[in-house]
């Protein structure tokens, strides 16, 4: 039955999927080109002088490119099932809707870290293809806070997209994105380290929390 779910899943967000995937891989590749270039026009002494001493981030970039993932994806796992009420169909399989909202969660969870641990090697290997080592394990710490807030955007669209209720999708809204607006304050080198973990496991607590929606859904409670 699980199969059956992560196929049915993978139908639904593969070609938003696909596109996310894109453009991820494009706006590294971007990254790249654009070092490459200011090492072609620039002295290395200066770049590494923006770089160690002023504090300059070359990838901020990419810092809200998770954060988009994260809804793409979950927009288009839930909301289409959710304005069609095809998602009630799915209760009647033989599973129990706890589990069936949780597995549906955790496959959309997984196409996001996916490409999550695809842009963390992306920028490792970029950052350490032009800067010594130490800088490119200060750059995975750096944009750690922006990965876990792609990952906390996906299960806050999730949520709200499953909540039948419209004062509480302005709750979970108002959640959502105060974490993620958390996670993005950051503007220096390595600026979550301390609290790093401790957002991390706060944010998992939106993950089981996708029981009450679809409990609510499938009952039409309030």
């Amino acid at each position: 039955m699980f199969l059956s779910i992560l196929y049915k899943e993978w139908l639904k967000v593969r070609l938003y999927w696909v596109i996310a995937f894109l453009l991820n891989v494009a706006l590294f590749v971007y990254l790249f080109i654009r070092l490459r270039h200011l090492f072609a026009i620039e002295h290395d002494e200066m770049i590494w002088y923006q770089a160690f001493e002023i504090g300059t981030l070359h990838y901020s970039h990419i810092k809200y490119l998770l954060i988009i993932t994260g809804m793409i994806i979950g927009a288009a796992q839930f909301i289409p099932e959710m304005l069609g009420h095809r998602f009630r169909l799915s209760f009647h399989l033989p599973v129990r809707p706890n589990a069936l909202a949780l597995w549906a969660v955790f496959i959309g969870l997984f196409a996001v870290s996916v490409i999550c641990i695809l842009d963390a090697f992306l920028l490792y290997t970029i950052i350490g293809n032009f800067f010594p080592s130490e800088a490119a394990k200060s750059a995975l710490l750096t944009a750690s806070p922006w990965l876990f807030a792609g990952l906390t955007a996906y299960v806050g669209t999730a949520l709200i997209a499953l909540e039948p209720q419209l004062p509480r999708k302005l709750v979970y809204i108002a959640i959502t994105g105060g974490f993620v607006w958390l996670f993005c304050q950051g503007s220096d080198y390595e600026s979550y380290n301390r609290a790093l973990c401790k957002l991390a496991l706060i944010s998992l607590l939106f993950f089981p929390s996708a029981i009450l929606p679809a409990y609510r859904y499938r009952n039409r409670s309030s």
